[in-house]
């Protein structure tokens, strides 16, 4: 890992008002939307849930969107991201 890549938070709400625990990742993240359906899909598989709200910001950049996966199968399809 280079010691200067700039890192963003990443943290995952859901509609009973719980939050999942933040993480730092690459801000790299904002280049490829399919990344950012892959880490929704990874909170979500984690905590046993099928939908909640993805918030990243840092690097001078803030992205969030409310993400529905049909079941908890790593193969899943995104039903909707508005």
């Amino acid at each position: 890992m280079n010691q200067f890549e700039i890192k963003v938070w990443a943290q995952m709400f859901f509609d009973d008002g719980s939050v999942s625990q933040g993480i730092r990742i690459p801000a790299d993240i904002f280049d490829n939307p399919n990344d950012v359906v892959d880490l929704a899909r990874s909170f979500v598989m984690d905590l046993n849930r099928t939908e909640g709200f993805l918030l990243i910001w840092g690097a001078g950049e803030v992205q969030g969107k409310y993400f529905v996966f049909t079941s908890l199968e790593e193969s899943d399809s995104l039903v909707s991201s508005p």
